[in-house]
């Protein structure tokens, strides 16, 4: 019996676990480790954020997943990994030995040397984490006590955020709602982005008076406040931390080759550079030959070759390059049923667009909903 444990139930273990049951392989052992049941789709948390869809429709049921592929579920992260033992130390004490390990465990908001961000604001990740600290920020919005709530990070998920937020306290509060702004520390916002995207969701902002405010450096998450390095104040009754991606620290502890930043280092194969028998994707690993961005996108591309090369390892078969391309499509929703896409230099908006983006979206959730699950194919 070949043992294959799953590290993480991010976008790429979620098709590994879809495609393990739906070709059953009573050769093979398979464990999850994850701390949560069910994966919030990051794709579909603004519009859940913005009052568009139920929080149930943008989850996907791990434990269900598992059940169907015959797989154990250990509820737990992992506080290291043994690689020379090839072992998982789970935080809850069990230790789970492996053949070939996967991980697929995401990033965490970058903080750098931000002083009072664990105890003065919400981090975007963990997701379920966000969920929680949302839901109480709206409950104070509703019931008047907001006047100002900060989101610390420029990029495209700070700015969506931003933007789901408004609209949902202006829906619930309305005159009353409070006022959204955004800081960060990038000469512009949404950098990643070209020229005209920018502008218009930078034209976007201003419809909405959401307030955008780059080249801030925040130095301290206070209580009621947010410290510039250049000692200016924002008053702030909430704050939201939806910086760049950072490393979880579990990679580079476990003495795993890392890239500078500290990721998994993978090949072409998405194997580690260090360690053969364990493989990584999504944003906690990073192909320095062919490196991508931190997106969603390209974790839920590596699902099906992170499948097929995992089973290749277990039964020593040969491995299969994934190398994505650069390019991808980006839509992003501007709170209300409106959304800007953008494809290499290309931009376009409307509510045409949000349209797209809900249908991509929702097709991905129903790929792994029970109906899909109960008709897959399994052997007889």
């Amino acid at each position: 019996m070949r043992r294959l444990v799953l590290l993480g139930g991010g976008h790429a273990h979620v098709h590994v676990l879809k495609a393990m049951g739906d070709a059953l392989d009573p050769t093979v052992s398979v464990t999850l480790v994850t701390p949560v049941a069910r994966q919030v789709y990051s794709g579909m948390l603004p519009g859940w954020v913005a009052g568009h869809y139920a929080l149930d429709e943008c989850g996907i049921d791990l434990l269900a997943l598992a059940a169907r592929a015959r797989a154990r579920v250990v509820q737990s992260s992992a506080s290291l990994v043994s690689p020379s033992m090839r072992e998982v130390i789970c935080a809850n004490g069990e230790v789970l030995g492996y053949d070939v390990l996967s991980i697929d465990v995401g990033s965490q908001a970058a903080v750098g040397d931000a002083k009072g961000v664990a105890e003065n604001a919400i981090a975007v990740r963990p997701l379920e984490r966000f969920v929680q600290g949302w839901e109480g920020v709206l409950a104070r919005a509703r019931d008047g006590g907001l006047n100002a709530v900060s989101i610390v990070g420029g990029g495209a998920a700070g700015l969506e955020l931003a933007f789901a937020m408004d609209h949902r306290f202006r829906a619930e509060a309305g005159d009353a709602a409070p006022h959204v702004r955004v800081l960060t520390d990038a000469r512009s916002v949404v950098p990643e982005y070209p020229a005209a995207a920018r502008g218009r969701l930078l034209r976007e902002a201003r419809r909405r008076n959401v307030g955008t405010h780059p080249g801030c450096t925040v130095t301290e998450a206070g209580p009621g406040h947010l410290r510039l390095r250049d000692a200016i104040e924002f008053s702030t009754d909430a704050t939201f931390w939806v910086t760049g991606a950072a490393a979880p620290s579990l990679l580079r502890d476990s003495g795993f080759a890392t890239d500078p930043r500290g990721f998994l280092e993978v090949n072409d194969f998405m194997q580690s550079v260090s360690h053969p028998e364990v493989f990584g994707a999504g944003d906690c690993a990073t192909n320095t030959a062919n490196p991508r961005p931190k997106a969603g996108v390209f974790a839920v591309r590596a699902g099906p070759a992170l499948a097929a090369n995992l089973l290749a390892a277990l039964k020593g078969g040969p491995l299969a390059t994934f190398i994505p391309s650069a390019r991808f499509l980006a839509l992003v929703s501007c709170g209300g049923r409106r959304a800007v896409g953008i494809y290499g230099a290309a931009s376009f908006e409307g509510g045409w667009v949000w349209r797209w983006k809900d249908r991509i979206d929702r097709g991905f959730i129903a790929r792994y909903s029970a109906a899909a699950l109960a008709s897959g194919s399994r052997p007889s």
